[in-house]
């Protein structure tokens, strides 16, 4: 690779819309740049980066055993696995059993960047582990984790692999200075989930006995807080009616959410349980065609409309909610005995200060990024015959690592005052062989140098540019090769060349015959 005719050029400085540090190393080092849509691209020395992280990773699931497949799909990857294994898993010969692919997977963005760590689409290793039952299934999980994460700790992404080795399944959270993720993280036991879909615990079921349901005039009363005040109640006594349009595999489907009035509903929560690509909030005919009011609206007495309850209101718990009928509500409005819903799930938005369902303690504010997401074991509907002829529900488990964000966390957490400091195992290359002077013979010298190394499987770039030498020792520190090669016409005159690892203070002059041996020893 010759840097003269390289696809991506230094910058002194990186553009303004490049926000952070990391972001700002990658755009100077002309690995990184945006699209007009703002979209990031990779240049050929970043796409290098991205290339050796993934032979990593898929070299250590190879070696376990698990075996790769294509899945030209953005949709949910343990349902994929699922739905493949009904066709070819059939005994529990066949398990324990891991797959894995190398996808493109959709995830949710706080906003579109110029860098990497929150991009809607990313390029995913999605790996899933099936199994006969639950121990099974999470041995194989554990020992995958631990393998995965000394290969992220090899890498230089150890805050990484330590993340990935999480006691529950959630998404993988790393800190980092550039984080554009707020979430909710437990002081004590250490779980942390992004705010969007930090889950509530279940309330207790209540036990006092509750009056009928019974209709009470509201006059413009169309609000919670307004209701609240009018009949002198607490919002947490109410039920909140929140109407959406969900896109599910490209179909149109009217859902109706219920959730207690102190509490807002997390979109992403209730995007999740119902499988919508997108939800919008829902028109006012669609409202009243299923027989709601639009302000006084209530799950008692729908039709043809998918209900969707917060298991807040589904505690046995006396409400008010809506009578469908302008300028009234009801009160005493019990689930169970006056309304049912479709589906019952976690879909209230959690705030700071709420307990930990796990240890019940107080949650703090925090940020980070997501990279990924850990499963951890649970059945499926898919019956698998066991040892005794019996059927039993198959048992999946997945990780996907979301691998773009890597490269930005690699960078943050590896470089100095003068640009990235790359770890071997990830570098764009290995050797960085500057050219001083432009004679034929440097140039044939270096080219032949080039060949060798490359033969002994070091990755080289050349920088045959002319250009002054503190340009090309400055370029060579921010691009961030493990090891900088000199070849000049006054070192060409010994055999010999100059050498200096990237985190070496000064360089040292060896024997051309001895720069391979020298190169060795360093990178031990």
């Amino acid at each position: 690779m010759r840097f003269a005719a390289l696809f991506g050029r230094t910058l002194r400085q990186a553009p303004t819309e490049a926000d952070n540090p990391a972001t700002q190393l990658l755009w100077r080092a002309g690995m990184l740049r945006s699209l007009d849509t703002g979209e990031p691209a990779l240049l050929p020395l970043g796409n290098a980066v991205l290339q050796h992280l993934i032979t990593h990773l898929t070299h250590t699931l190879r070696r376990n055993g698990s075996q790769e497949i294509y899945l030209p799909t953005m949709a949910s990857w343990l349902n994929a696995i699922t739905t493949l294994a009904r066709r070819e898993i059939d005994s529990y010969r066949q398990l324990p059993l891991s797959v894995w692919s190398l996808r493109r997977r959709q995830r949710a963005t706080v906003r579109q960047r110029s860098g990497l760590l929150d991009l809607p689409v990313v390029t995913s290793l999605s790996w899933a582990g099936l199994a006969l039952d639950v121990a099974q299934a999470q041995t194989n999980l554990a020992a995958t984790i631990e393998q995965l994460r000394t290969t992220l700790h090899k890498c230089g992404l150890m805050v990484v692999g330590d993340a990935l080795k999480a006691e529950r399944g959630a998404t993988i959270i790393v800190d980092t200075p550039a984080g554009p993720l707020t979430t909710l993280d437990c002081p004590v036991c250490g779980v942390r989930t992004p705010i969007d879909l930090a889950p509530l615990a279940p309330l207790p079921e209540y036990s006092e006995p509750a009056p009928a349901m019974s209709l009470v005039e509201t006059p413009n009363a169309n609000t919670i807080a307004a209701l609240a005040t009018f009949l002198g109640i607490s919002t947490s006594a109410t039920a909140k009616a929140l109407f959406f349009n969900a896109r599910c595999a490209g179909e149109q489907r009217l859902i109706f959410a219920v959730v207690r009035g102190d509490r807002e509903a997390s979109l992403a929560k209730l995007a999740a349980v119902v499988g919508a690509d997108e939800l919008l909030p829902a028109e006012e005919a669609q409202i009243r065609a299923c027989g709601a009011v639009p302000g006084y609206a209530s799950p008692v007495g729908l039709r043809d409309v998918f209900v969707v309850a917060d298991q807040t209101v589904t505690n046995g718990a006396p409400l008010v909610a809506g009578a469908n009928r302008p300028g009234y509500h009801l009160r005493d409005v019990v689930y169970g005995r006056d309304w049912q819903a479709t589906l019952v799930a976690d879909i209230a938005q959690a705030v700071v200060g709420d307990p930990c369902p796990f240890c019940s303690t107080a949650r703090a504010e925090g940020h980070g990024a997501a990279v990924g997401v850990v499963t951890t074991p649970q059945a499926t509907t898919l019956l698998v015959q066991d040892a005794e002829g019996q059927n039993r529900p198959l048992v999946v488990t997945g990780i996907e690592l979301d691998l773009e964000p890597l490269l930005h966390i690699a960078v943050e957490q590896n470089h100095d005052e003068r640009g990235i400091v790359w770890p071997v195992a990830i570098a764009p290359v290995t050797v960085h062989l500057v050219t001083i002077g432009r004679s034929d013979a440097v140039i044939t010298a270096a080219q032949t140098l080039a060949t060798e190394l490359q033969t002994a499987g070091w990755t080289v770039l050349i920088d045959d540019r002319d250009e002054r030498a503190g340009v090309k020792f400055n370029d060579a520190d921010l691009i961030g090769a493990p090891w900088r090669v000199v070849i000049s016409e006054k070192l060409l005159a010994t055999d010999q060349v100059e050498i200096r690892h990237r985190t070496a203070s000064q360089p040292t002059i060896v024997n051309r015959s001895e720069l391979k041996e020298a190169l060795h020893d360093q990178s031990r």
